[in-house]
């Protein structure tokens, strides 16, 4: 899903502004501090799948009466806050790869990685600020303290079998649904949607963004290093339940024997874990998670039910389609 250059032929032009304008982030610092611009762009230079902005953009152009200017300074925002939250994860997890190559603690420690990802965050609200647009200021802010949210509640619940799915959900929506829903909110408030139709496309974003998440979570249990440019299975090395994990301990009648086996046990071995996961495989509760994860992407596509069809719904549409692909 790295090459989206034809799904994404719509908004090319807006999105490769956005890509210049990640990288002048790095660039202000060229002419004074060459070892942080140096840092800044290996994390800023290397792109992603794009959803986050390309569904600011797409958003933004539904009706059209979009504002260039503003939907390329917030898909920026949006995208910049993503990076900064991948580095500072990365960080947390002691992930090894990100995008096929190392992450920068892995290069150069904890302190520059974390200091790396507090300027990137600072970095991306000031794009959002630029938009003039009381409105996203607050939003982009209250989506900040829920990404953080869900990072906290995750840590804290490192091992904890007893999470149900409910809190699971609701973590997953900290954690990611908020960002992809501030993504389609701000970009049909700047693409001058009416309040319904505001609604319907904030409800996109949140219900792509659980789909999404619930989808990574198994790809994590299933899926190789070589294929996703990333560290897997760490969600279970570092102690993460997820919904396949929740879904099998539903399954298994000695429930209690495995909760005294894993919770709070952080040297447990590598070998209890890979047994865990691999138990979690032949439990049927990878198919489950991922019929959840569909249900939701079902219900993202039934929010467009009522926006007019044009070239940019067709991209939303085809943006969920491609991404059930992912596995």
């Amino acid at each position: 899903m790295n090459n989206n250059s034809e799904i994404f032929a719509i908004i090319a032009d807006d999105l490769q502004v956005v890509k210049e304008n990640i990288l002048a982030v790095a660039d202000k610092e060229s002419d004074n501090f060459h070892s942080i611009e140096k840092r800044l762009r290996h994390v800023l230079s290397t792109p992603g799948k794009q959803l986050r902005p390309a569904i600011t953009l797409a958003c933004a152009g539904l009706f059209g009466n979009e504002d260039k200017a503003n939907s390329s300074k917030m898909a920026t925002g949006v995208e910049l806050l993503h990076i900064a939250t991948l580095i500072h994860d990365d960080t947390v997890d002691q992930a090894k790869i990100r995008r096929g190559n190392a992450t920068a603690s892995n290069l150069w420690g904890n302190d520059i990685a974390v200091l790396l990802g507090d300027y990137i965050f600072a970095s991306s609200a000031i794009f959002v600020c630029e938009t003039g647009n009381i409105v996203l200021v607050k939003r982009f802010a209250e989506t900040i303290v829920e990404l953080s949210k869900g990072e906290l509640i995750e840590n804290l619940g490192s091992y904890n079998l007893k999470i149900t799915e409910e809190e699971y959900l609701s973590k997953t929506y900290l954690k990611t649904a908020s960002l992809f829903k501030t993504a389609s909110f701000s970009g049909s408030l700047i693409g001058k949607a009416n309040e319904e139709q505001v609604s319907k496309l904030t409800d996109f974003g949140y219900y792509f963004g659980m789909g999404y998440q619930i989808q990574d979570d198994v790809i994590d249990i299933v899926s190789t290093e070589s294929k996703e440019g990333k560290t897997i299975s760490n969600d279970v090395l570092e102690g993460v339940i997820t919904l396949p994990a929740i879904t099998y301990l539903k399954k298994i009648s000695k429930n209690d024997e495995k909760l005294a086996e894993f919770s709070n046990q952080q040297d447990i071995s590598k070998q209890e874990i890979e047994k865990f996961q691999l138990e979690i495989l032949n439990s049927g509760a990878i198919d489950e998670s991922l019929k959840v994860a569909n249900e939701h992407f079902d219900k993202a596509i039934n929010t467009l039910n009522e926006i007019p069809d044009n070239n940019h719904k067709a991209l939303l549409i085809d943006i969920i389609n491609i991404t059930k692909q992912r596995i």
